[in-house]
């Protein structure tokens, strides 16, 4: 090259590099409009490298999309017509007020492309203004009564945000009003508030138009989607405090609408106006502001795009009585009556003080209502006086524990002692309110906090117990003005208790207490009523001479309604169970009616705890039931008793009993046995047995009228549920529960000092602190009743008292008194191999049946302990003990089991299950898993406190124990890391773990904790934990860290064991670096413009379709009469009356009109895909003639574990969890049939809440007269010509006969055709337990080189499908078969000549019966049919 040219070649490239950093300088300078959102370019950046957001000062980045893209062209990393584009949202992590923001962009392989790796990232963002020059355009949510927003642009702040974060007294809410030509666009430019609890319900902020609601809570960033309304209001609420939370921001413009926004008719709504009905602002001095009480009972009643405004007078608040949506039949506003209108019954969302606003969107669906919208609000109130005169006293309880009296002439405010200060005190008194005689008195809230945010108020309340009862309606919280108690007469006590003054957020009560004439209909006991529900008093029984438990009585208490029962004297009044319900149907008396929604209501009532005869039962606030789509209860169904308590009468009709008197026996059909003194406390300090002898057929039922003893503070537990504290499962070698325990050291940590034991022969029901309950009837001999109580006497503690009587043994109750099996290892039982290594087992199933018992063992005894992973009532539908099958009505119970090594459990009462039509389980189903308490070659356990060379421990498997374990020594504070390679991740279990807790009712850990990390996650552990699985990390390092404030007797510490797996390719998360090919997804279809679901509809072809798909229309006019099915005669392009292979129908309504026909496809039908939001219901069904086939049931959980706005909607990033079980069961070979999404904890998605229930299913055919049926027996009558579906069936099915060995093949009849072989019904007799084998009756089927034998029974689903190929069916059958038999259908569908068949190679499977284990995926299970899928 000469000089000149090298010269030329200098200078080019000079000027290159000079044009290519302006032009970088370009490219990365911001040029903003003032103080807008700027929409910025779009970014690129190939995958493994960063790629960096800007934006200039005073605007933060918002991330509206990120995309992986798979480019064409080789090399490429910009977008390109072709490309491949999944979602990549997740790498984004633009959460603070930085001007920059990197993303790393990963390599990864890409499920929704055909796992290809992606090319590159594409992202989309748009600049945000976090400040204004203006400050008229920053705005406060909480500031209600200012002018409305009617700026261009702006931004809307919480109160302190963002250095000084205030809570909200109130819900606070602003609304931003535009024309109806322009819209709002919103941006969540920093959000810092608490996310504990599902769906935020105290601390979130909302945007609400009237299409959707937007909900959020915890760390958030957020551009809004379009929102429709012209009216946006935005809602704000803190109740929880930390110093790093930060508040609420948002900005907001005005822009004009799109022409094209395709918002649903009245999404528009106009700017809020007060309504006609006037607002409550007067100017003369209204006559009950003079007299100082509380004002009339008002209303307003609001309809769609209105507001009204509650205005008290000075010194009074808000109460409000009422908040009332009501659905009209005409879905116009009319004047609120609920006798006409179907209405629904809220709380306030928000509090008012002395003003505030209500306003009615017009988007508010009420689900009991048909799903219709609400035409109208209708609120009800009071305004009530603040600073009357106080008529408490300041003083502590008497000395003496008397009442103390307080006089109500016409008005009064209570405060308790101390009230307002930040300091509880431990107090106990009663006092007595007392007014004119002939008056009641109503009793107004205006401030109760007893227990911090806790609505348990088992600990602290303030009571309020009529004349007569022994125990009244409690309040803890009450943080709104309301009226909470209206008395019966014109005294009643109340009761003032704190027992736990560790309180740090309460200050006492204030109430508000007027008196009032009472009216000549007033209903006792309850708030002034507002429907005409009123529930009559039940009469008191007579007095009777012998004594036996009485007729168990059911009661339905309408909401807001009351009922008072009183048992004879000498009867104790026990609730055996109560439930709430919703109504089938909303014009059904109220009360219980076979079909209505239940839900358990035992464990939350807390009234008649006491042994007293009589019980005041109310319904008054009205309780929203998530297992009844979110439905509010119309009644609460209780089931009642009255037993004996005391002898009445000479002689004594009853024998009482002292449990420490003497340790004499008790042979006797039934008595009261009690402690010592009671209801008088007495320290035992050793134990004291009696025993109870039993009789010939009889059976033991035990009633406990009252207990109250310590619970040794070692946990927090619902004392109000007759669920024992521990069950302890014994054997036949040690019925002794003495020897036992010495046996088996370890089995009992709670109720150690103080308790009540119900002692069998086989298994000992161990309970302590506060019970009343009826126990189910005992099957034994001999009863032996334990007793012992060391603490100190308190005003709370009384002993016990319990009633017993030897029944007449039901039919229905098998007793066996046969020895029952040991829990030893016998010596010739095979150790399998994973035993014989010291390896954590696989999960283990067991089958109880009803009569029967069994032992759960791990085998090397005390080498193992048992951990139970999930067990069931299950119904068989037969009323026999039958192989487990998907197809069976199961139902998730906690058997209360506390195993070490091994579990004795015997089925011997019935249990009749709510969830399956109260039928009476026929087994029960537990499966559980073995965990090794030692390293194999005698290694050692790790020391998590002990010196090493390094505290990151790089090993496969091992166990970590806390110092000096099984004795809990000094104080610690250590740490250890384990670590593995990154394509592992670690499963840690708990072998045993006993550490002093914290308090016990804020739950905390504060004394001693385990604490587990996992990258960002962290789990805490302590007091006493059971053997089980707690973590599945998601990265290839996890830390334990231990945490010991001070030495603590009789804690042992813990004991944990890990190891590592491989990454699921289908897991969630994974650790850093580390990608795996995930399981193809499905995708999502288009919605479908149809009103019905495809799977419910038949396709039609051929005729007038033009080849496009279309579906038949019935009902449809078809020579002047109505058809509703497809027609099998007389075609449009026919000959009158020839007979069609197909039949045909209309495409319209009317045929005779509109000559639109097509031949019906009776085959199976199109897919339909539904996402079932938590709480909500959806209904699957098919046309007549077929049933349902469930393709896939997946629950999916959010990445970040919403369950709020938003949060119902199919992502393919979602993780998913198969437990299909549950809807194959209900629906599978159903013609229709309701899932439920009731809410899941997904454990294989870190234990996040399910955000939706993913359901894709087809209709099969069953009984369609135009499909020819097939025996499988017989090969001479084959398909033939131009067949294209089928039934093939055992002979004679259902009832198929025994002793055959037949077989069937199924030959395609064209090149390029695919055979598809759906279970219809199957039913074949394995004649054994085990997992896989099939002894005797078996149907083999032969296909694509694979050998698949199947018994047992199967519900219908998808089978296989071949390549070009046919099926063999061998069915074999015993001289002494059971079971209907088999059904098989199958269709032959073309393949394209050019798809080439995967190379088979020859495998055997052997499923005998369905498996029931949960499978889990980052998308949902595919379906295998090629049919055409819609989203609905």
């Amino acid at each position: 090259m000469s000089l000149l040219e090298r010269r030329q070649q200098f200078h080019f490239d000079i000027m290159s590099k000079v044009i290519y950093f302006i032009v970088f300088i370009l490219s990365h300078t911001l040029i903003i409009d003032g103080q807008h959102v700027q929409t910025m370019p779009h970014q690129y950046a190939c995958t493994s490298s960063s790629l960096t957001l800007r934006c200039p000062t005073g605007y933060i980045i918002v991330v509206t999309s990120a995309e992986y893209g798979v480019a064409k062209v080789d090399g490429s990393c910009i977008y390109t017509s072709g490309d491949c584009l999944a979602d990549a949202m997740s790498i984004v992590s633009c959460i603070g007020d930085s001007v920059t923001c990197s993303i790393y962009a990963t390599k990864k392989q890409l499920p929704e492309c055909n796992n290809q790796y992606g090319s590159y990232i594409h992202i989309e963002y748009d600049c945000v203004p976090i400040s204004i020059n203006d400050s008229a355009k920053e705005y406060n949510v909480c500031q209600q009564n200012s002018t409305d927003i009617t700026s261009d642009h702006g931004i809307l702040k919480s109160p302190g945000s963002p250095s000084q974060f205030q809570l909200t007294i109130f819900e606070c809410f602003r609304a931003i009003h535009v024309p109806d030509n322009k819209i709002v666009r919103l941006w969540l430019t920093d959000l810092y508030v608490s996310s504990a609890e599902s769906n935020c319900p105290n601390d979130h902020v909302y945007v609400v138009d009237n299409v959707q609601t937007l909900r959020h809570c915890g760390t958030k960033r957020y551009a809004y989607p379009y929102l429709c309304s012209s009216t946006i209001l935005i809602q704000y609420k803190t109740t929880t405090q930390s110093s790093f939370y930060r508040g609420m921001r948002m900005y907001f413009e005005i822009v004009d609408r799109s022409p094209n926004d395709n918002c649903p008719n009245g999404s528009v709504t106009p700017a809020p106006v007060t309504t006609t009905i006037p607002t409550d602002v007067t100017t003369a001095v209204p006559v009950y502001v003079v007299l100082g009480i509380a004002s009339p009972l008002r209303s307003f009643q609001i309809r769609k795009g209105e507001s009204h405004t509650l205005q008290c007078p000075a010194n009074y608040v808000v109460a409000v009585r009422t908040n009332i949506y009501g659905v009209t039949p005409t879905d116009q506003c009319e004047d609120h009556d609920a006798s006409k209108h179907c209405v629904l019954a809220i709380d306030p969302t928000f509090y008012c003080l002395q003003s505030c606003t209500y306003m009615y969107t017009g988007n508010r669906v009420i689900p009991s209502c048909s799903n219709k919208i609400a035409a109208y609000r209708y609120v009800e109130y009071q305004c009530i006086p603040l600073n009357t005169e106080l008529v408490s006293p300041n003083t502590t309880c008497p000395a003496d524990g008397s009442k103390f009296p307080i006089q109500i002439d016409s008005r009064g405010r209570f405060q308790s002692y101390r009230y307002d200060s930040p300091i509880l005190r431990k107090m106990n008194c009663t006092y007595r309110l007392k007014t004119k005689p002939g008056n009641i008195m109503h009793i107004y809230a205006l401030g109760i906090s007893l227990t911090d945010y806790s609505s348990d108020c088992t600990k602290n309340k303030i009571s309020f117990i009529e004349d007569g009862e022994t125990a009244g309606a409690d309040f803890c919280v009450e943080r709104s003005y309301r009226l909470i108690y209206s008395t019966c007469s014109n005294e009643i006590d109340m009761r003032y208790i704190v027992t736990d003054d560790i309180m740090y957020s309460s200050n006492g009560a204030e109430l508000y207490i007027e008196s009032q004439a009472r009216p000549s209909d007033w209903p006792c006991g309850k708030p002034l009523p507002t429907t005409p529900f009123v529930t009559p008093t039940a009469a008191s029984l007579t007095n009777e001479t012998s004594m036996f438990a009485r007729d168990e009585l059911e009661t339905d208490i309408c909401f807001k309604g009351t009922s008072t029962y009183t048992c004879p004297f000498g009867y104790t009044f026990i609730m055996i169970d109560a439930f709430y319900g919703v109504k089938k149907q909303s014009s059904n008396k109220c009360g219980f009616v076979q079909g209505d929604c239940v839900h358990d209501a035992l464990p939350s009532l807390t009234i008649c705890r006491n042994d007293a005869a009589s019980c005041y039962m109310s319904y008054p606030t009205q309780r929203r039931l998530t297992q009844c789509s979110d439905n509010y209860a119309d009644y609460l169904h209780i089931t009642h008793q009255c037993v004996p308590s005391q002898p009445v009468g000479t002689p004594p009709p009853i024998t009482m009993y002292d449990i420490c008197d003497t340790n004499a026996p008790i042979a006797n059909v039934n008595g009261v046995v009690t402690s010592p003194n009671f209801p008088t406390y007495k320290q035992t300090n050793t134990e004291c047995k009696r025993s109870l002898v039993g009789m010939t057929d009889r059976v033991l039922k035990i009633w406990i009228n009252e207990m109250a003893v310590s619970s040794d503070g070692v946990r927090s537990l619902t004392e109000e549920s007759d669920e024992p504290d521990l069950i302890i499962y014994k054997n036949y070698d040690t019925k002794n529960l003495n020897d036992f325990e010495k046996l088996n050291p370890s089995i009992r940590d709670v109720c150690i000092e103080d308790y009540l034991i119900i002692n069998a022969p086989h298994v000992a029901y161990v309970y302590c602190g506060t019970r009343k309950f009826a126990m189910a009837p005992i099957c034994a001999d001999n009863i032996d009743i334990q007793y012992k109580t060391t603490s100190a006497s308190n005003l709370v503690y009384k002993g016990f008292k319990l009633y017993f009587e030897w029944v007449h043994k039901p039919m229905n109750i098998l007793c066996d008194n046969t020895p029952l099996p040991s829990t030893t290892t016998p010596t010739n039982e095979v150790i399998p191999s994973w035993a014989q290594n010291l390896q954590l087992s696989p999960i283990l199933s067991v089958q109880i049946c009803l009569g029967t018992a069994h032992t759960l063992r791990c085998p090397r005894g005390s080498d193992y302990v048992l951990s139970i992973v999930s067990s069931s009532y299950v119904v068989t539908g037969t009323g026999l003990c039958e192989i487990p099958a998907s197809n069976h009505c199961h139902q998730e119970a906690s058997l209360g089991l506390t195993c070490t090594h091994s579990c004795f459990i015997e089925y011997i009462i019935p249990r009749p299950l709510t969830q399956c039509n109260a039928q009476n389980a026929d087994y029960i189903s537990i499966d559980y898993q073995c965990i090794p308490t030692r390293l194999p070659n005698s290694e050692n356990p790790i020391d998590i406190c002990a010196s090493t060379t390094t505290d990151t421990i790089a090993i496969n498997s091992g166990i970590m124990i806390s110092p000096q374990y099984p004795i809990l020594g000094a104080a610690h504070t250590c740490s250890k890391k384990i670590e593995t390679l990154p394509n592992k991740l670690w499963m840690v279990f708990i072998v045993d773990l006993f550490l002093e807790g914290g308090s016990t009712i804020a739950d905390t850990c504060d004394a001693a904790s385990l604490n587990i990390y996992d990258g960002n996650d962290r789990i805490i552990r302590c007091g006493l934990q059971q053997p089980e699985l707690v973590l599945v990390s998601c990265s290839n390092t996890v830390e334990f860290k231990f945490v010991s404030t001070h030495q603590a007797l009789g804690y042992r510490g813990f004991k944990i064991f890990f190891q590592t797996i491989d990454v699921p390719s289908n897991w969630v998360c994974k650790p850093s670096g580390f990608t795996t090919p995930a399981t193809q997804p499905t995708t999502r279809p288009p919605t479908t413009s149809s009103a019905l679901p495809p799977s419910f509809q038949i396709a039609a072809y051929g005729g007038t379709t033009n080849n496009t798909r279309q579906y038949c229309k019935f009902p449809f006019i078809y020579q002047g009469n109505q058809q509703v099915s497809c027609l099998r005669t007389d075609p449009p392009s026919s000959l009158s009356g020839q007979t069609l292979r197909e039949p045909w129908c209309s495409l319209t309504s009317n045929f005779d009109i509109d000559r639109q026909w097509g031949f019906c496809n009776i085959g199976v039908t199109d897919s339909t895909f539904y996402d079932i939001c938590r709480s909500q219901s959806q209904s699957l069904r098919c046309p007549p003639g077929y049933i349902i086939n469930v393709i896939t049931a997946d629950y999916a959980a959010k990445p970040d574990g919403n369950i709020g706005a938003g949060a119902c909607m199919y992502d393919k990033n979602d993780c998913f969890q198969s437990d299909s079980i549950t809807i194959q069961t209900m629906c599978a070979g159903q013609t229709s049939c309701t899932a439920y999404h009731l809410g899941k904890t997904l454990a294989s998605c870190q234990n996040r809440p399910s955000a939706y229930l993913h359901i894709d299913y087809t209709c099969v055919p069953n009984d369609i007269s135009e499909i020819r049926t097939y025996d499988m027996c017989n090969n001479n009558s084959l398909p033939q010509g131009d067949t294209r579906r089928g039934f093939i069936v055992s002979p004679n099915f259902p009832n198929t006969q025994k002793n055959l060995d037949c077989t069937f093949n199924l030959q395609t009849l064209k090149p390029y055709q695919d055979i598809y072989l759906y279970i219809i019904d199957m039913d074949l007799d394995s004649a054994t337990f085990a997992p896989a084998t099939c002894i005797k009756d078996r149907l083999i089927v032969t296909a694509n080189n694979t050998v698949m034998e199947m018994c047992g029974r199967s519900y219908t689903k998808f089978l296989l499908h071949t390549c070009h190929s046919s099926v063999s069916f061998q069915l074999i059958r015993a001289s002494d078969a059971k079971g209907r038999g088999v059904k098989f259908y199958f269709e032959f569908r073309e393949r394209p000549p050019t798809e080439v068949c995967p190379v088979l190679y020859t495998t055997t499977v052997r499923p005998s019966t369905e498996s029931t284990s949960i499978h889990t995926s980052s998308s949902p299970t595919l379906s295998s049919s090629s049919n055409q899928s819609y989203y609905y």
